[in-house]
């Protein structure tokens, strides 16, 4: 019976001292409604990357948010741009016998900056990310999965970056 009373006392004191608090507002700032999105820079000679992850993003604000994409900046509250900084491949693992890789990984890194158009504010400013996609020719892997699982993360990432401060 002590030991369910100090539990008891123990619980009470957590939910008094603030521990246990949740709350139901949102994690994304109420007072934008809508994005715009324009396309990525690429400093990279590779190109396409840019649109895969415009248009990734375009997909996880759409789901992941309360946020409209907006086409026009002139009618959206904020605007979302970025530039990838480089696209590189190195190998991880080599096969010496037939003198190939194995495995190899696609490293992109970009910067993105997020502004609210009305305020001037700058929401994120110039935040670099770093997010890599594996893949292996010798299991009929592409470059291009690579680079869409890296970019892939990387929306979900920048997504996560939106979010309100606590």
């Amino acid at each position: 019976m002590k030991l369910f009373k100090l539990l008891i006392a123990v619980f009470a004191g957590l939910l008094i001292s603030g521990c246990g608090k949740y709350s139901a507002q949102s994690l994304y700032d109420t007072d934008i409604k809508t994005v715009s999105i324009d396309m990525f820079e690429s400093d990279s000679f590779r190109r396409g990357v840019e649109f895969e992850l415009t248009q990734a993003l375009v997909d996880r604000i759409g789901v992941d948010t309360p946020y409209k994409i907006c086409q026009d900046k002139k009618e959206s509250d904020s605007l979302l741009y970025g530039r990838i900084l480089s696209v590189n491949e190195r190998v991880l693992n080599y096969q010496r016998e037939l003198d190939r890789p194995m495995q190899e990984q696609l490293v992109v890194v970009a910067e993105v900056t997020w502004k609210d158009l009305r305020s001037g504010k700058l929401l994120l400013d110039r935040q670099k990310f770093r997010f890599t996609g594996n893949y292996s020719a010798l299991q009929n892997d592409s470059l291009e999965v690579a680079a869409r699982e890296a970019v892939n993360k990387m929306a979900a990432d920048i997504v996560e970056a939106m979010e309100s401060g606590w």
